[in-house]
């Protein structure tokens, strides 16, 4: 309900009802597109550029969703773009500078978190999006299926292999 409220305010032009948004939901929507991305700097664009777009269209959040889930949505696709201009899979962020004070590069700095991500980015695409959307941006498997036009055996399949791929890797 609190949401709702705020997009209603930012809808009339409200500032400060944005930046309490972005402050909110920033820390998950950026892990979410390092998961996607494998670069910081990167998805921290990914996250500013959904944000400005929201700013400018806060219009297109449906009523009947979460804001939390339409965000990651907005930023898992602007990842995918993002992929499909580089043409190569996501970078490790093995040697990422840990100078600026953001939660992503907090998270990476230990061993374990760096493993993930790196082997994260050793999954084909589909895969990495599917386990993303799942455990970092809490979706239920119906929710990504539909976001991604699937069907729900295939996204479950889709995770069920990269789970066991990341097992292997890890």
């Amino acid at each position: 309900m609190r949401d709702r409220r705020l997009v209603h305010r930012l809808r009339r032009g409200d500032v400060d009802a944005l930046q309490q948004i972005y402050h909110r939901y920033k820390e998950d929507l950026l892990t979410v597109a390092m998961s996607l991305l494998g670069d910081v700097q990167g998805a921290e664009d990914c996250v500013h550029d959904v944000f400005v777009h929201f700013a400018e269209a806060p219009a297109d959040l449906r009523v009947n969703r979460s804001l939390r889930g339409y965000l990651v949505r907005c930023v898992a696709n602007r990842a995918k773009n993002v992929l499909k201009s580089r043409h190569r899979p996501p970078e490790s962020p093995i040697d990422e500078p840990e100078s600026i004070d953001c939660p992503v590069r907090g998270s990476m700095a230990s061993e374990e978190s760096r493993r993930v991500f790196e082997a994260l980015a050793q999954l084909p695409a589909e895969q990495r999006e599917v386990i993303t959307l799942h455990l970092q941006g809490q979706m239920r498997f119906r929710e990504i299926a539909e976001h991604l036009h699937l069907s729900i055996n295939t996204v479950q399949s889709r995770y069920r292999y990269g789970i066991e791929k990341l097992r292997t890797l890890l």
